[in-house]
């Protein structure tokens, strides 16, 4: 309904927006790296798209703790997909994930996999690519980040493939200092995964019903041929409903600056984004993962075998990895204390939605908190409270004789010298006299 202040309010997002830049705030929460590696040999032998040869490094960083938040439980451990780098964590100010972890109290931690991202062409993934998260990269991180904290035990949180990585690691080297695994929009089901998922602008996504109808049916019409696919009845139509879509929101500061934190996390990808569950296809083999026994780098991981507890999170909308693809981890899952539950959001909208400060964040807290170790005592306090000592009975005392002497020089030894205690004054009433 259009009121007076609602106008008033879109005319001032239109304002800020000309006059002071973009709504959205940007800047990502302080972090510094702690470790670079481990580094791959042979990654230089390696040819990737456009000539591109990687090093095979990744950077692990820590993100600053909380000025003022009581610091609690173990850290936490975010992990990336391959080719996306972890943005979509601290997406912005007031819809970040780290910035929710690190109010908390948590120490947050990230590693990304940054040589693979930006670029215009996408990087296809392989077997080795998911063989050296799995058997090199998350190991190392995940004792470097222990070592970090005296010992502690990490909490694994992956989006993703990185959810798939960390689940195989957790499960191949069941010695790692993990505390809980969280998988975010990870499949166990390949069959339901598409390998090309178009992608919709996040206008298209939260238009409501009608845009949203409106655009799947011009999708569906087919393309006459000679037509370029730009002026296809789907990308004209993209072209119409998204601006209706910004104006029905055009009051919503918070719709409006959204949207500018996803285009702009799109713009860092690039295309790659549109190889998720081709990545998936291509790095494990879906029966395998059916059944959970996993062949990675010549050698097979039993998902089954893992004893860590672990939370599957699956979005409602999720169009690349459906709720059903997630649902399937818990039959695989066997020895494991899982969990499930769905959020409201796509792929990337059930990690960092509007809808995710109310409805995930708060439970994967709570989740972590139920498995957080057992708090350490303080340093310089006994473990714990001493024994009290037993009593003995005091040795006996001989009484002084009643009888005291009239003079100093006749008295004991003991009271030879003192002056003698004054009597007690009597009382008087005074009260009630004139």
């Amino acid at each position: 309904m259009i009121t007076p202040r609602t106008v008033a309010r879109a005319l001032t997002n239109v304002r800020d927006r000309v006059i002071e830049g973009p709504l959205a705030d940007l800047r990502r929460m302080p972090r510094v790296a702690i470790d670079t590696g481990p580094a791959d040999p042979e990654a230089w032998a390696v040819g990737r798209a456009h000539g591109l040869a990687r090093a095979g490094q990744v950077s692990t960083y820590r993100y600053a703790v909380h000025p003022t938040a009581r610091l609690r439980g173990a850290p936490v451990l975010l992990v990336s997909p391959l080719g996306a780098c972890g943005v979509a964590f601290d997406l912005r100010r007031g819809c970040s994930l780290v910035e929710h972890l690190v109010g908390e109290g948590r120490h947050v931690h990230q590693v990304d996999d940054e040589d693979v991202v930006g670029h215009d062409a996408p990087i296809p993934a392989s077997p080795a690519d998911l063989a050296r998260w799995v058997s090199d990269i998350l190991p190392h991180v995940v004792r470097t980040v222990s070592a970090h904290h005296d010992g502690a035990p990490v909490h694994v949180v992956g989006w993703s493939i990185g959810g798939l990585a960390a689940l195989l690691a957790a499960a191949d080297e069941p010695g790692l200092p993990i505390a809980s695994v969280t998988a975010i929009a990870t499949p166990f089901a390949l069959d339901v995964v598409p390998e090309r998922v178009p992608v919709r602008p996040l206008a298209l996504a939260a238009g409501g019903p009608v845009l949203a109808t409106t655009q799947a049916l011009l999708g569906l019409l087919p393309t006459p041929p000679g037509v370029p696919e730009l002026l296809s009845a789907g990308s004209v139509g993209s072209l119409l409903t998204t601006p209706l879509t910004v104006l029905a929101h055009l009051a919503d500061r918070d719709f409006l600056a959204q949207l500018e934190a996803v285009d702009d996390l799109r713009a860092v990808v690039g295309a790659q984004a549109g190889l998720v569950g081709a990545s998936f296809h291509a790095m494990v083999d879906g029966r395998e993962l059916a059944t959970g026994r996993v062949q990675v780098a010549g050698h097979e991981i039993d998902l089954g075998g893992l004893e860590r507890p672990v939370l599957l999170v699956a979005g409602e909308d999720d169009t690349v990895v459906p709720p059903r693809a997630v649902r399937a981890g818990t039959t695989v899952l066997t020895s494991a204390d899982a969990s499930l539950m769905t959020a409201p959001g796509g792929h990337l909208g059930v990690l960092c939605g509007r809808a995710s400060r109310s409805r995930l964040w708060p439970a994967l807290c709570a989740f972590l908190d139920r498995h957080d170790p057992p708090a350490p005592i303080d340093s310089g306090l006994p473990s714990r409270r001493p024994r009290r000592a037993a009593r003995r009975p005091l040795p006996a005392v001989e009484k002084a004789p009643a009888e005291q002497p009239s003079t100093p020089d006749e008295g004991p030894a003991a009271t030879r010298g003192r002056r003698p205690r004054p009597a007690p004054k009597r009382a008087t009433r005074t009260r009630g006299r004139d």
